[in-house]
């Protein structure tokens, strides 16, 4: 039974983390009744959450129809990335002279994590430290509360991205490429480092639909 917050906003961080996390997928109906039993909580909350992360994109909510949890089609991840990239370069950019030899320390150690990481969640969250950890060194309020903003989307399509063979290495070894240019004090190359991370990480998410479109013929 939830117990924390109120159950408005319990319900709803539930709802959304089982959403990206993929326990509830694409098209997965969302009963009212079936939550409230799940939960412990009565339908008023239930109700309201799923309003919530109707208003926010997560979940098909049509009258007369059942609650599905929302499947987002290519278009719609491509132009997030293609946000996320140009957040991405911006934050690599304004943080590089605010960057020293302790934060690289740092980041070194976030790497390790992701290389270490035993499932995807567990991946996700690790790579998710990397880029916050950039970004928040920029000291650009806006960014940072942008990206924070994007932060549920961005792990989310995350996990499409690396649901491919190889693909966990490959983002390992681009981090790593990163860090290397700013441990050689080189600007350019940290820009060009996290732009080709992002245009790998944009050619896995078509892969992976490639790869499911397939499956499903």
């Amino acid at each position: 039974m939830l117990k924390v917050k109120s159950y408005k906003i319990a319900a709803y961080e539930e709802i959304k983390e089982k959403i990206i996390s993929g326990e509830f997928e694409p098209g997965k109906s969302l009963n009212e009744r079936t939550l409230s039993e799940e939960f412990g909580i009565s339908r008023t909350p239930i109700r309201e959450a799923l309003m919530k992360l109707s208003y926010e994109g997560w979940i098909i909510n049509e009258p007369y129809k059942p609650n599905v949890v929302r499947n987002f089609d290519l278009k719609t991840i491509l132009e997030a990335q293609k946000v996320r990239a140009s957040l991405e370069l911006l934050a690599i950019e304004e943080s590089f002279n605010k960057i020293n030899i302790d934060d690289i320390r740092e980041i070194e150690l976030i790497t390790i994590d992701t290389e270490s990481a035993k499932t995807q969640n567990e991946f996700i969250y690790a790579d998710r430290r990397f880029h916050e950890y950039i970004y928040n060194k920029s000291g650009n309020e806006i960014l940072k509360a942008t990206m924070r903003n994007l932060n549920d989307i961005i792990r989310y399509f995350g996990l499409v991205s690396i649901d491919n063979p190889g693909r966990t290495k490959e983002t390992v070894d681009e981090h790593t490429k990163i860090i290397d240019a700013l441990k050689m004090n080189n600007k350019e190359e940290a820009i060009r480092s996290m732009k080709n991370h992002m245009i790998q990480t944009e050619k896995s998410i078509v892969r992976r639909f490639e790869r499911k479109n397939k499956k499903n013929q």
